[in-house]
């Protein structure tokens, strides 16, 4: 079993910049989730307070796990989100989209296949805060009604809660304040574009709350310019988008089984030290529970090896190279996700340089 490639598509551009006007007051919050951190593990107090702390390198198997998680738990709580129904596009980036209607950013506090906590952060683009708080559950199995794989997911009960909370603070804005999310967050695109055309709009306090001084004319030609380029990023955004979608869709069965093992394994080794408690002793070597125990442990170490490789190869593969149109120009684009991304952000803001001159 071998997972399949990310991304290999030729895209065709042709949107002219000032076809599009800003589209506010929809009644929904577009979300965009960025890619998830582990958190350090806290270091262990050495006995001699005056000799430095060890720090001890994790398996490159252990880290390749890791790195996978920080990808494919933001696409889980994606799909969760949008089955809630009550948000807009909802999208997992690369890097942080400075444009974006309602930011979430999560740390992994323990995942460990039966103790998952997630440390979340989600903010809108007035700097509302909506919810900075962790969350922990215990793996459960889980099976869906509609029996889509795709949305099973043993700490699913975890993610719910998660959107619970979102829903508990979407529900108390009004339609004025949701206009207003959409509106700074477009302008807010326009002022790390343009600067010194946007910064007159926008007013930010010493705790990080963006407040609107004044609007641009409708028919402003820079605010044109800005959506056009906008509505380029995302047709980008989208591709990013599909990318991590398939990356989920492989992985997702490697992953669980993984989990399933790491949980196998912990309850091995619980009921081992109980009954070695209960003995006093270890098993006699060469009985059938010493030799039980070696063959378990041999299994589990292959196991991990194999699901962990298959891991490890779906995060590590590079990305075919994207080729991307607008007009008469080719641009043609290599890397990770992360690197074409942003490429392509250079890109876009030396065309609306050019014609912003």
């Amino acid at each position: 079993m071998r997972i399949l490639g990310w991304l290999s598509a030729t895209l065709i551009l042709m949107v002219p910049l000032s076809s599009t006007m800003a589209q506010s007051g929809d009644g929904f919050v577009d979300v965009t989730i960025g890619i998830f951190v582990h958190r350090p593990p806290a270091p262990v107090v050495a006995n001699n307070a005056q000799s430095p702390t060890p720090i001890v390198a994790e398996p490159k198997q252990v880290e390749a796990v890791r790195t996978a998680e920080t990808r494919f738990l933001p696409m889980y709580l994606r799909y969760s989100i949008e089955q809630a129904g009550n948000f807009g596009a909802v999208r997992v980036l690369p890097v942080g989209d400075n444009g974006a209607e309602l930011t979430i950013s999560g740390e992994i506090v323990r995942s460990d296949g039966a103790i998952l906590e997630l440390a979340i952060k989600a903010s809108d683009s007035t700097g509302r805060v909506w919810v900075d708080r962790s969350f922990s559950g215990s793996a459960i199995a889980s099976e869906t009604l509609s029996g889509d794989a795709i949305a099973e997911d043993a700490f699913a009960g975890l993610f719910a809660e998660i959107v619970r909370e979102l829903q508990r603070q979407l529900a108390v804005l009004t339609a004025e304040e949701v206009s207003r999310i959409e509106t700074v967050a477009l302008l807010r695109y326009g002022l790390a574009l343009v600067p010194p055309a946007f910064a007159p709009y926008l007013a930010e306090d010493t705790n990080g709350v963006t407040t609107i001084k004044r609007l641009p004319a409708a028919d402003d030609p820079i605010l044109s310019r800005i959506v056009g380029i906008r509505e380029r990023e995302y047709l980008f955004i989208d591709v990013v988008d599909e990318a991590y979608g398939r990356f989920y869709t492989d992985v997702k069965p490697v992953y669980d089984l993984w989990r399933q093992f790491q949980r196998e394994q912990t309850d091995s080794t619980s009921a081992r030290t109980e009954r070695e408690l209960a003995a006093r002793s270890d098993f006699a070597r060469g009985s059938y529970r010493a030799l039980q125990e070696n063959y378990n442990n041999y299994r589990w170490a292959k196991l991990q090896e194999l699901y962990v490789d298959e891991l490890g190869e779906g995060f590590t593969n590079e990305v075919e190279p994207t080729q991307l149109q607008l007009e008469d120009s080719v641009f043609r684009l290599s890397g990770t996700l992360e690197q074409q991304y942003r490429e392509w952000r250079r890109i876009l803001a030396e065309l609306f340089a050019l014609e912003f001159q």
